[in-house]
Parts: C-alpha cells; structure tokens; sequence
C-alpha cells in the first residue's frame, strides 16, 4: 500500500537516509530557543496564516497537478466525521481541488497536522509532509519534482532549503 511506503520514507528519514528539503518563511533560519523568533511566530500566526494558507494550498496542489500523486490525511482524531472518514483514502480519488484546498487552509491556519503526499515518478517515490501551520518538508525528490517544488515555493514569496 502505497500510505505505509511514505511511513517508510519517514522512517529513513529518521536515520538520515532521506534527502530533505523544506520550505521556510524567512530568509535565515531562527537559532532554536530564540525569545524574539517566538514572538514573531504567534504574530505571523495572528496576522498572516490566512494568507499563508492560500499559498500553502496553491503549492500543495500545484505540485499534484504536474505530478502522479496521491494525498493522504495523518493518522489522527481530526474530531471531524468527514477527514476521520477519508483517513486512509487517496482524497484526490474523492474530493474536489476546493475541498482539499479548504482542508489544507483549516491545517495552515489553526496549526493542525495535516498530509502526506506522494509524488511518483518512474523510478521514485518522494513524500511532500505537510504538518500543518507553515511546515512543509519535501522527502526524497527527484532532480525535476526539486526543481518544480522550489520554483512553486519561491513564487509564492517563500524559501526553499536543503535540511542539513
């Protein structure tokens, strides 16, 4: 099943045997318990995840327009009848691009962990995570679907770095 093959791919990512890449919104990534980094989040989060979100749908669902893909809900209690009933279900097999993309703003904007989406090429299988909020991790991408998600990324006023 294709679901647990992306589980798979996180969990070699986990032992450092994924290439990662992953989108930011600032142009320097913060040092780690940065008080001022923290205030900035909660104000981008008041202030600009609406907006985000919209960017954030625009990128997830131009990358599986261009590419064979499929798009599955995390694992969790959404407290959702609905996204608990597409749990384990392609949702492009089910629902609308303005239905995935009104989940997607939900995640952005009230911080929910969000998708997995498998991006398939002849030889490869790549993940784009979307864990809600602003973070959106690429795992193990071709040199052509890189090269797509970073020029999607960039265009919508992002960064797009290589985890190191």
């Amino acid at each position: 099943m294709l679901e647990s093959k992306l589980n798979n791919i996180l969990d070699l990512a986990d032992e450092n045997e994924s290439k990662i890449e992953y989108l930011d919104f600032f142009p320097k990534t913060f040092q780690a318990d940065n008080d001022k980094f923290d205030e900035f989040e909660t104000f981008m989060q008041e202030e600009y995840y609406d907006e985000y979100s919209k960017k954030m749908a625009w990128i997830i669902l131009g990358l599986v327009s261009y590419y064979q893909s499929e798009i599955y809900l995390e694992d969790v209690d959404y407290e959702d009848s609905t996204l608990n009933n597409l749990r384990h279900k392609n949702l492009l097999d089910y629902l609308e691009y303005s239905e995935i993309s009104k989940i997607i703003r939900r995640f952005c904007q009230n911080e929910e962990t969000g998708l997995k989406i498998a991006l398939i090429a002849e030889n490869n299988l790549a993940l784009v995570l979307y864990e809600g909020g602003m973070r959106l991790s690429f795992y193990d991408l071709t040199d052509d679907q890189k090269e797509v998600a970073s020029n999607l990324v960039i265009s919508q006023g992002f960064y797009f770095k290589e985890a190191k």
